[in-house]
C-alpha cells in the first residue's frame, strides 16, 4: 500500500467522522516535527483538523491537554483561541474552528502588547478552581536544577555532525559553566518554586503560533499547556528562535509581565538568574534535528544537511548573548 495514500485516507476518515459531513477537499495548513494541521472543506463548512504524532518517549496526551485548554479558555471568555469542536477517543485527531488570517512574519508593537495581555489573562485564570485540574506544562522548569538537568539530558541525545562538535565542547560548554555558577546556591540546595507562585502557561507561545486577522490576533497550539514558573513563558517569548524582537519590544513586553507579577517579589531577579540557562536550553532545542532518535528524519542530501546546520548555527548566534549573565542583567534592566 502507498504510505502517502494511507495517511490521506486516515485523515479523510477522521475529518468525516469528527465533522459529521462529507469532505470536499483537504489541504495541509501546517506541518512540523510535532503536530500537523489540515484545512478541511466539508458540506457543513470549513474546519481545521489537527493530527497528533505518537512518540514512545512522550507520556502526555497532547490531544487531551489541548482539548481541555481550549475549552477552559473559551468558557472563560478568551476569544483569542480557536474553538475546539470534536476529538477522537484515541487522541490522534481534533477538529477545530478554521481561523482565516495570515501568519505573522513581521510583528507590530500592538501585537507584542496583545501577546503580553494574553499571557497575563492566562496568569489571572490560574486562580480559577478548574485550573487546578491541569497537569504541569510540558518540560516544566520549576527550579534552576530542573533546567540544568534538562540541558544535561539533552546533550548526550545529540549526534553532532563534525562541524558542531567544537561548538558544543567549547563555547557551549563554557557558557553552561558560567550559567551554572550564576545560580550556584540554587543548585547546591534545589527547591522547587512554591505552588502559589506557579501559573498556567501556554508553552511554546509566540508569533510562530499566531494568526493575524483584520481586527485581532488569534493564538493556536496549546498541546503543551499547563502549570509552570511564569518565568518560563516569559523567557521563551523573549528567546524563541522564531521571534525577532527589538529591544523596545522586549521592554514593552516585560513591563506588562512585571506589572502582572508584582506580588512575586523575586520574579524579576529570578528571570535574570534563569535566562542564561533557558537560552542554553533553546540552543539545544535548535539542534533537535541532529538527535540520535531523529537521524532518519534528516535530509538525505548532504548539501541539504549542511544548509540545515548552517541555518541552526545562525539562529544560535542570536541566542548566545542571552547566555551571558551580565548581558542579561543589562537587557532586563533596560
Amino acid at each position: 500500500m502507498n504510505p502517502t495514500k494511507a495517511i490521506d485516507d486516515r485523515i479523510r476518515k477522521a475529518a468525516e467522522e469528527l465533522s459529521g459531513a462529507s469532505v470536499q477537499s483537504i489541504s495541509a495548513a501546517t506541518s512540523g516535527a510535532n503536530s500537523s494541521v489540515y484545512r478541511v472543506d466539508t458540506s457543513a463548512g470549513t474546519f481545521a483538523l489537527k493530527s497528533y504524532p505518537t512518540r514512545s518517549n512522550d507520556t502526555r496526551s497532547r490531544a487531551d491537554i489541548e482539548w481541555r485548554a481550549l475549552r477552559f479558555l473559551a468558557s472563560r471568555g478568551v476569544a483569542a483561541v480557536p474553538a475546539a469542536l470534536a476529538r477522537d477517543s484515541a487522541g490522534q485527531f481534533m477538529l477545530m474552528e478554521w481561523i482565516d488570517g495570515v501568519a505573522i512574519k513581521s510583528h507590530t508593537s500592538v501585537e507584542v502588547g496583545e501577546a503580553a495581555d494574553f499571557i497575563v489573562r492566562i496568569f489571572e485564570l490560574s486562580s480559577d478552581p478548574e485550573a487546578a485540574h491541569f497537569p504541569l506544562a510540558s518540560e516544566a522548569c520549576l527550579s534552576a536544577d530542573s533546567i540544568v538537568r534538562q540541558i544535561e539530558q539533552r546533550l548526550p541525545s545529540i549526534a553532532p555532525p563534525a562541524a558542531l562538535t567544537p561548538f558544543l565542547s567549547g563555547e557551549f560548554s563554557a557558557a553552561f559553566a558560567r550559567a551554572k555558577d550564576n545560580v550556584g546556591a540554587e543548585l547546591r540546595q534545589p527547591v522547587e518554586l512554591a505552588s502559589g507562585l506557579r501559573r498556567l502557561i501556554p508553552a511554546d507561545f509566540g508569533f510562530h503560533n499566531a494568526v493575524r486577522q483584520a481586527d485581532r490576533t488569534r493564538y493556536i497550539d496549546f498541546e503543551y499547556f499547563g502549570w509552570d514558573d511564569p518565568v518560563k513563558v516569559t523567557a521563551d517569548f523573549l528567546l524563541h528562535p522564531a521571534m525577532q524582537l527589538s529591544a523596545g519590544d522586549n521592554s514593552d513586553f516585560l513591563r506588562s509581565i512585571f506589572a502582572a507579577q508584582s506580588a512575586d517579589g523575586d520574579f524579576r531577579a529570578r528571570l535574570q538568574r534563569l535566562l542564561p540557562l533557558f537560552a542554553l536550553r533553546w540552543i539545544l532545542i535548535l539542534f533537535n534535528p541532529f538527535r540520535r532518535d531523529r537521524i532518519a528524519e534528516l535530509p538525505r542530501d548532504e548539501d541539504a544537511r549542511q544548509s540545515l546546520l548552517a541555518d541552526r548555527l545562525t539562529q544560535v548566534e542570536r541566542l548566545l548573548p542571552w547566555t551571558d549573565p551580565e548581558t542579561v542583567t543589562a537587557r532586563i534592566a533596560a
